[in-house]
């Protein structure tokens, strides 16, 4: 029999495990972060973002898990599972689905979306075998069979990696025992198949083994919701194996100043979900190496490797997703939409971490442009690929791709505002009213009004529930120069830098901030040249150009007189206000777009990116204009 002592002992032990299990243990982190994003139930996102993110979850999201007789979720029964021969990926959408359903469920509050996230949850749950396998191989192909002679070509730890992450971000927003304790059964077979270093997770999975490394992630969440030290063990020991093979040694090739596309096969999507999960091992062991790498590994892909639409680019003589040479460069380059989530999610942790502008900055640049470019009217189908240059087309509904946008529009919503410190840090421009609770346990809401990414007048209705004197940190674009702000109808004194945070502080009860960034048309140049053999000179360089408006990237409506992908239009002038003149609304957008008249040709149309080609399938996009040729 229990005594009083020992129940309030029992309690106390529940409760902290409850505590544990839904805010992910605190006292897990070595690192305190800049940033903390608000749970998305608390801003409600309009506007263009808004729109986009709507149409997702109700087209792909409701979708995918009824599609083709429930084939993405129905390929985990036992049944599905003895039948399957290959060493196929699709097992990642189970858990990409579970992960992205969570957030929107808990932005929407929409009875039958949770409905649905917990029937699927709840299947998924009930086919875990009794030694925590959660996954969509057959026995014969499993990361458990040693005899297998196919790990090098599996994505067996790769869909368990995904289905770890959406179990517990189901469980972080809708706490249930048993979707956690089926990750961490999951967690348990992975720990028993590659904890004690006998079997090397390098030789399980593509990619030169970083399409298994990538349970890093995952096993570090592991750690954060269980304490359980073994799982930071592990998480150390992955990193450990990657630093001792040859070829691999991403944090080794980024110290010594390493382009990423020297890591491996240079996979960007696997790279950076690799430095993603480094980046929350560094949050919980500090060690310093960890940062400086992610940070300067981040830094060489913003400088040599994106897309002027915020993707990584690659695809023109090597794999379509790989990381292309450093230096080089070409418009008719392929962005997998991947490629763009994990950007985005590597850019978002370092966000987290460390409250710099630039990480806000690459996001907001790629979900306006290259996020949203890959998205289709319908609201189920989204590009594989997108082109600067090159023609729109849909994805099948089972690739990878899809599940990866739609993940990618979700995490958006608690990015648009994070708590700061005692203040409120703005991040994303668009129409959104918030209401976030600070330390104090003052609730601020937050209106935001304005028609950005198309103008750049936003106004800010700050109130509290109680006076309290706090700072506002406001993302300031680093093309927006000149940028104006004004707090109840009075300027601001303070220097406004571009490329950084405003810090705004005073005593905030009922306020208005207005903040106007001038928007511009702009050209940006970039040359496509071979360079002869012994160095002295160019064999050819052709220069190109492309129109920017804010962050907005700007594309052709079309073809060159409707059936030229590129020429040389040679022009006098390199103004984008004398070469693009606006005109009335286009029919079938939404938006205005800009002519540019060049002698013997069709005046050429150009709309925002995301618009041009009026989202259908098999329309070009052309972003890249031939101006010289030497």
């Amino acid at each position: 029999m229990l005594t009083s002592i020992n129940r309030r002992k029992l309690v106390l032990v529940f409760f902290h495990a409850w505590v544990c299990g839904t805010l992910y243990c605190q006292n897990n982190l070595a690192v305190k972060a800049s940033d903390i994003f608000v749970p998305p139930s608390t801003v409600a996102v309009k506007g263009l973002l808004g729109e986009s993110i709507s149409l997702a979850e109700k087209g792909r999201l409701r979708v995918l898990p009824e599609w083709n007789n429930g084939q993405l979720i129905k390929m985990f029964s036992v049944e599905e599972r003895k039948k399957n021969t290959t060493t196929d990926w699709y097992g990642e959408h189970g858990g990409k689905w579970l992960y992205t359903a969570a957030l929107a469920a808990q932005r929407t509050n929409d009875q039958a979306l949770k409905a649905l996230l917990f029937k699927t949850a709840d299947y998924l749950v009930s086919t875990q075998e009794p030694d925590g396998y959660l996954g969509s191989y057959s026995q014969e192909l499993r990361i458990t069979n040693k005899e297998s002679k196919l790990h090098k070509r599996s994505w067996d730890t790769w869909a368990l990696s995904c289905m770890i992450m959406g179990l517990l971000e189901v469980d972080r927003y809708f706490p249930n025992t048993s979707y956690r304790n089926a990750a961490n059964k999951i967690g348990e077979l992975l720990l028993k198949t590659f904890g004690d270093g006998s079997n090397n997770i390098t030789n399980y999975g593509t990619r030169y083994g970083y399409s298994a490394t990538i349970a890093l992630e995952p096993v570090v969440e592991l750690y954060k919701v269980t304490g359980d030290k073994r799982y930071l063990d592990f998480a150390q020991l992955i990193v450990r194996q990657v630093e001792e093979r040859e070829g691999l040694r991403l944090i080794a090739s980024m110290l010594n100043d390493r382009d990423v596309e020297t890591v491996a096969d240079g996979k960007a999507y696997q790279i950076m979900w690799n430095l993603t999960g480094l980046a929350k091992l560094y949050e919980v062991t500090g060690t310093p190496d960890y940062l400086k790498a992610i940070e300067k590994a981040w830094q060489n892909i913003k400088d040599y490797h994106l897309s002027i639409t915020g993707g990584p680019w690659g695809g023109i003589g090597k794999h379509k997703e790989c990381f292309n040479v450093k230096g080089y460069w070409d418009p008719y380059g392929f962005i997998e939409t991947c490629s763009t989530m994990s950007w985005m999610q590597l850019s978002k942790q370092l966000l987290h971490l460390t409250g710099n502008a630039k990480y806000a900055q690459e996001i907001e640049r790629s979900a306006y442009n290259a996020l949203l470019g890959a998205q289709f009217s319908n609201g189920i189908d989204w590009s594989y690929h997108t082109f600067a240059n090159g023609k729109k087309y849909p994805a099948n509904f089972n690739d990878c791709c899809p599940s990866s946008g739609v993940m990618a529009l979700e995490e958006l919503t608690p990015l648009v505002y994070s708590k700061r410190g005692e203040g409120i840090a703005l991040n994303l421009f668009t129409e959104s009213d918030a209401s976030i609770v600070l330390n104090n346990k003052n609730t601020v809401r937050i209106k935001q009004s304005t028609q950005y990414p198309l103008e750049g007048n936003i106004k800010l209705q700050i109130s509290c529930t109680q006076r309290t004197i706090f700072p506002v940190y406001i993302h300031i674009p680093d093309w927006a120069t000149g940028a104006e702000i004004k707090l109840d109808g009075k300027a601001v004194a303070e220097a406004i830098n571009p490329g950084s945070y405003y810090t705004m502080s005073t005593g905030w009860s009922s306020n208005v901030v207005e903040i106007n960034f001038p928007m511009q048309l702009k050209l940006l140049e970039q040359s496509e040249f071979a360079v002869a053999p012994q160095g002295t000179a160019d064999i050819y360089r052709v220069k190109w150009m492309a129109l920017t408006r804010g962050p907005l990237v700007y594309a052709s409506n079309g073809l060159i007189n409707g059936e030229d992908r590129e020429k040389n239009f040679h022009f006098p002038v390199k103004d984008a206000q004398r070469l693009f003149a606006p005109v009335s609304r286009v029919a079938g957008t939404k938006v205005q777009g800009y002519e540019l008249k060049a002698p013997g040709n069709k005046p050429l149309v150009f709309l925002p990116y995301y618009e041009a080609g009026e989202r259908s399938p098999g329309t070009w996009r052309l972003t890249w204009i031939q101006n010289e040729i030497n």
